[in-house]
């Protein structure tokens, strides 16, 4: 299965959060069940890497962070991923994408 391709725009300095529900059908009514694979996420600034905190909540929801600390000082773009890894220890890349970097400029 290929990767979803989701470019995202971050703010420098600021604590990243976003969530992704997972379906297995058009009309998002049947939950995809999360709740039995770990999941791995960083973003990719040349060789520099930060790495994601990302939690299952309820069945189909993945909850992703960063802390505001880890997000300084960082270059005008990057690439990140997101890999699910399920029982068996197989990993599949889940979503993918360019990163734009919105500098902070009040500090």
């Amino acid at each position: 299965m290929a990767a979803a391709v989701v470019d995202i725009n971050i703010n420098e300095g600021d604590t990243f959060k976003m969530s992704l529900d997972l379906w297995s059908d058009a009309d998002n009514t049947l939950p995809i069940d999360l709740s039995t694979s770990t999941f791995e996420g960083q973003f990719k600034f040349g060789p520099s890497r930060v790495n994601m905190t990302i939690e299952v909540v309820v069945p189909n929801i993945l909850n992703i962070s960063v802390p505001y600390a880890n997000m300084g000082m960082l270059p005008d773009t990057g690439k990140y991923d997101i890999d699910q890894i399920v029982v068996g220890d197989e990993r599949y890349r889940l979503i993918q994408g360019n990163v734009k970097v919105n500098h902070e400029v009040t500090r």
